[in-house]
Formats: C-alpha cells, sequence, structure tokens
C-alpha cells in the first residue's frame, strides 16, 4: 500500500531535510569523518601511516601510481571507477583514490569533473572531493561552490559544513554567517544536526548567531515528535503546540500521520479538519487520500457533521479526479445527502475538464447538466491554449449538450488572443458578418488583448465596428489595454478620435495615470475637450486625485486654477480630503474655504456635519 510519504506532493517542500531525527548526524558528514580518519591518518594519531600509503598507492582499478599527483594527472580513473555498477562502490574507491591528495591536487580533480558527462556520476565525485578538501581547507572548498548548479548546492553545502564543523566549529559558524539566507539555512541545519553532541544551550546560541532560531526550534520539535511516534497523537500535539509554522514542518507531519493512520484508519482525517492547520490542513487531507481514495471517501460517508462531510469529501474526490475521473464520479453521485453528491460531481467534473480535457468531453454525457458547461468552458480553454483551431472545431461535439456554444467559442479565442491575438483577431474577422453581434462580442476580447501588441491595429479595427445600441464602443475596452498598460502618449494621440459614448470615461483614465504621474496641470487641460455637459464630472475626478496624491500642491496651485468654479472644486476636494488625512494647516483649509462658491460651501457644511 502506498505511504502518505511516498503520495505527497509536499514532500519536495522540505528537500533541505535530510531526516526529521535531531540526534542523526548528516549520513554522508559522517562517512566523510570515517573516511577521514581511516584513510587521512596524521602521523602522531596513527602508527599505521605506511599500511595506509601502501594500500593507496594501487588504485582499487589496478593501476600503479607513484604518487598522488600522478594520480590527478589520470583522468581516466574516474572513468574506471564508474565502471564500478554499484554506488557503494563508487563512493569506496574515490574515497580510496583521493584520500592522500593534498589541496592542490583536490582542487585539480574538482576541475576534472566538469568534463564527466553523466551528471549521477559527476555528484559522486564532487561530492567526495568536497568531503576531502573540506578536511584540509574547507575555505576553499566553499569557494570551489560557485562552480555548481543551485540544484546541487544544498547536497554539496551539507558534505562541506558537516565536515568542517567536526574539525572548526567556530570557524564553520563564523563564515556561515556570511551565506545568503537560503544557504545560510542549510549550514545551520546541517552544524546542528552533525553536532549532536552540543548541549541545547550552545545549538541555541549556534542558531542566533546565523538568525536561523526558528530552525533549531524545528528540529527540537521533530525530534521529540519522532521519540514518541509510537503514540502519534502526542506527536501530533508535539507538532501543533511548538512555536514552529506549521507549513515548515509539513514532512513531518505527514509522518505522524502516517504512522497514526495505521493505527486508527482514516479516522485521521477527522482529527486533520479538527485540528487548526492552517496552510497545510488541506493538503494533509489529500495526502492521506492518495493512500486509498475509495476507502477514504467510504469513511466519510458515515460522518453526522455535514460541514466535516462536505469539506473532506471535496478533497478526496478531487485528488480521486486527477487519478480516475470515472470512477470518482461513479462514487460522487450515489453519495448522500444530493446537495454534496452535487457538489463532488461538480469538482470532478472541473478537475477532469483540467487533467485531460480531450478524455472529458469525449465522455461529457455523463455529466448532468448542471455543472456541464462550466466545466467545458474549462476543457476547451485548455485545449485552446495548444491549438485553438482544433478547439474549435470540436464545438459541434458538444452543441447537442449544451445548445448555445456562443460562451465556448468566447473562452477559445480569447484564450488564443491571449498567445496570438494577431491571428485570433483575423479569425474573427473573416468568419463573422460585420452585423453579427457574435462578432461585436468576440473582438472586445480579442483587440483587447492586440492593443498591447499593436496598438494603432487595434484601435482603427476597433474604430471600423458599427456602434452598439447599449454599452460602450469596443475602442473603450482597446484604450483601457493601451491606457493601463501601454504609453500614454499613444493614448493621448487616440483621444480626440473615441466616439461619444465611451468617451468620458475614457478621458477620466487618461487623467488618472496623468494625475499618478504628477501632471496634474496636463490633467485639467485635457478637460476642456470634452463637451461642457460632461466637464464637471471630470474635474471634480481630477480634483479628488490631487487632493488625495498631492494636497499640498494642489492648495498651492488654487490661485493659478482658471476659473472660480474650478478654485471652489478644488478647496471642496482638499477640506474634505483634509478631515480624514490631515496635511494642510488650520489657516490654510480656512484661506480654502474663501474660495469656495455658495452651492460649494452647502456641500461642504452638509459633509462637516454628518
Amino acid at each position: 500500500m502506498p505511504t502518505l510519504r511516498k503520495q505527497s506532493s509536499t514532500t519536495s517542500i522540505l528537500i533541505l531535510k535530510t531526516g526529521i531525527i535531531f540526534a542523526l548526524g548528516l549520513a554522508i558528514g559522517v562517512l566523510s569523518v570515517v573516511v577521514i580518519q581511516n584513510f587521512y591518518p596524521k602521523e602522531e594519531e596513527h602508527a599505521t601511516q605506511n599500511t595506509a600509503q601502501q594500500r593507496v598507492q594501487k588504485s582499487p582499478t589496478g593501476s600503479s601510481l607513484s604518487s598522488p599527483l600522478e594520480i590527478t594527472g589520470n583522468v581516466g580513473e574516474f572513468q574506471n571507477i564508474f565502471k564500478h555498477r554499484s554506488t557503494a562502490e563508487q563512493y569506496t574507491s574515490l574515497y580510496v583514490l583521493l584520500s592522500r591528495a593534498n589541496e592542490t591536487e583536490l582542487k585539480e580533480w574538482w576541475i576534472h569533473t566538469q568534463n564527466i558527462e553523466r551528471e549521477s556520476h559527476r555528484e559522486i565525485a564532487q561530492q567526495v572531493i568536497i568531503g576531502n578538501l573540506s578536511a584540509i581547507n574547507p575555505k576553499e572548498a566553499l569557494q570551489c561552490l560557485n562552480d555548481v548548479s543551485v540544484f546541487q548546492m544544498d547536497r554539496l553545502l551539507r558534505t562541506l559544513f558537516s565536515e568542517w564543523s567536526v574539525f572548526r566549529l567556530e570557524e564553520a559558524v563564523e563564515i556561515a554567517t556570511t551565506l545568503p539566507g537560503p544557504r545560510r539555512i542549510v549550514a545551520l541545519q546541517t552544524i546542528l544536526e552533525t553536532r549532536d553532541d552540543l548541549s541545547e544551550e550552545q545549538q541555541r546560541m549556534i542558531a542566533r548567531q546565523l538568525k536561523g532560531e526558528d530552525t533549531y526550534l524545528m528540529l527540537v520539535s521533530e525530534a521529540k515528535a519522532s521519540q514518541s511516534l509510537a503514540e502519534p497523537q502526542d506527536s501530533w500535539n508535539t507538532l501543533l503546540n511548538d512555536d514552529v509554522a506549521n507549513y515548515l514542518q509539513t514532512e513531518t507531519f505527514l509522518t505522524v500521520l502516517e504512522a497514526w493512520r495505521e493505527q486508527i484508519g482514516f479516522a485521521v482525517l477527522s482529527k486533520i479538519y479538527e485540528m487548526p492547520l492552517f496552510g497545510i490542513k488541506y493538503d494533509l487531507m489529500k495526502a492521506v487520500a492518495r493512500v486509498n481514495p475509495e476507502g477514504a471517501l467510504d469513511y466519510t460517508r458515515g460522518l453526522q457533521d455535514q460541514k466535516e462531510k462536505e469539506s473532506l469529501s471535496r478533497e478526496i474526490v478531487l485528488v480521486w479526479a486527477r487519478k480516475d475521473p470515472r470512477a470518482a464520479l461513479a462514487a460522487s453521485l450515489t453519495f448522500e445527502p444530493s446537495s454534496i453528491a452535487t457538489t463532488l460531481e461538480s469538482v470532478v467534473a472541473l478537475t477532469w475538464a483540467r487533467t485531460n480535457p480531450i478524455e472529458f468531453i469525449e465522455n461529457i454525457e455523463s455529466i448532468s447538466e448542471r455543472p456541464r458547461l462550466l466545466s467545458l468552458e474549462t476543457a476547451f480553454s485548455s485545449i485552446a491554449r495548444q491549438d485553438p483551431k482544433n478547439a474549435i472545431e470540436m464545438l459541434s461535439s458538444v452543441e447537442r449538450y449544451v445548445g448555445n456554444t456562443s460562451s465556448l467559442l468566447t473562452r477559445i479565442v480569447n484564450q488564443w488572443a491571449n498567445r496570438q491575438p494577431d491571428s485570433a483577431t483575423d479569425w474573427v474577422l473573416n468568419n463573422f458578418a460585420r452585423e453579427d453581434p457574435q462578432r461585436q462580442m468576440l473582438l472586445r476580447g480579442v483587440l483587447q488583448r492586440l492593443a498591447s501588441q499593436d496598438p494603432d491595429k487595434a484601435f482603427e479595427l476597433a474604430l471600423a465596428q458599427p456602434a452598439p445600441s447599449e454599452g460602450y464602443e469596443i475602442e473603450f475596452q482597446v484604450m483601457q489595454e493601451i491606457i493601463l498598460y501601454g504609453d500614454i502618449e499613444v493614448a493621448k494621440k487616440f483621444l480626440p478620435r473615441v466616439r461619444t459614448k465611451a468617451k468620458q470615461s475614457i478621458y477620466s483614465s487618461v487623467a488618472t495615470e496623468l494625475v499618478n504621474a504628477g501632471q496634474n496641470n496636463e490633467a485639467l487641460e485635457l478637460g476642456y475637450d470634452l463637451a461642457e455637459s460632461n466637464q464637471q464630472m471630470y474635474f471634480w475626478h481630477v480634483m479628488l486625485l490631487w487632493a488625495s496624491n498631492d494636497p499640498t500642491d494642489l492648495y498651492e496651485s488654487l490661485e493659478n486654477l482658471q476659473s472660480s468654479d474650478l478654485a471652489s472644486l478644488a478647496a471642496r476636494q482638499l477640506i474634505s480630503q483634509n478631515r480624514f488625512d490631515p496635511v494642510l494647516t488650520d489657516d490654510q483649509i480656512e484661506q480654502a474655504r474663501t474660495l469656495l462658491t455658495a452651492e460649494d460651501e452647502a456641500l461642504v457644511e452638509q459633509f462637516e456635519n454628518r
């Protein structure tokens, strides 16, 4: 039976960890120490140095080598070593081969590893070299890591600091403080796991030096949890009640859950539901469901709490539908009560549509009417990302199940326009008559996307379309796209040609960008291009933004405004804004009051007396 750990997608979150048991050191660090002790003896510590030298003088492949320097020069040794099929034999051979190499030779060997074609072999060789070089000159070993990819960095850092912390702890900690955040945490965790002989106070002090006290607390908590794993609920409570964020301990929660599930079965789902595991609660539910989704769903059928029943069953069928949507659908349709069954069917349909859209469309008759259209939109949208024309051709196969396919076509064309707006636009223009309402609907989406790529073409095409009887003209969407994500100068160039219905809204959008850019006077000037009936609302919008963004600048500009009505409107906005964000002095506010017209003065009084 699969385990939670193997099935969980969260396993990779904590790939930095080599285990959850604090008492265990890093395996590779221990191996390095053992090898150094056995194959790199010092004269004052070992009387059998000559014997060791004799052992090293012959390579594990049988080549006679008169000195370590000759070993360094023989790049072919790598190839011979990796003829061993056993990884253990490869490690052993490399340790024997390199155990008497000095610093210079090890660095030369390191350079040669760049030429090892097979990645797994290169990683083994580099790990052994870094382990040996760390025992001689760990700072140089650290410099070597500048040559490796980010994917290899953590593993080699563990090798380095497991060795370094054994022989030169203070130096290892000092250098670790200079590493960037994620690497510093890897170094800290390695040091703490390797030097489990230190007292808790010493370990905590090191963690504080490396700004990783949370890492220390996490390791302590996980060690306690592992020690009480025979009683999973005790381990669970330890993890819940420690001072470490739950998401940092996802892997450990999964380990405890696996042990707990073996004791109480799928009732562990209710334990997850009851606990305040914000951030990982649903990940843990899914991990349990992956073990046996059918069994997990059967457990929820007997639950009395309807909220718990719906919450757990949703997560279970979500997992199940990715693996076997037909079985998940069949089980969902028999669920009680029917209200939850309807929800579960929708979950299965949407999941199926996302993960295997073509298969879902081929089986659309098995989906009831209520979730059918939304899930089909999802399926066709997924297909359109890769092949929009094929998606369009497939529409006829579902027409009898949904009747009107216009919403499906809209999703396809919009998805197409996200990647190829020019092609999508041409397809719409070539396949619909000018007066066809669906053409107008589709063009609103595709021209908006085309505007970010070719604003001139998008705007000209928008102007060429007939004005709708209701709502804004198509250029509204085009101009909004240009204003928000394009060049404001391009938008200003098009402004005089914007048609009537969309005009005031578009002018206000341009004004917003100008005021946000500090071009307040230019925003005011634009307003005079509008019909007089539209100017009051436009100027109110500009003054509101100006008073919010830079009230001091607006106050200093009061005397320069073109009319007394405009000055009154500005003063009114300043007085209102200052009540919430008092930037201006009382004297300045009183001065602003003197500019109010009788109508604005009444509005201000009404506002202040609320």
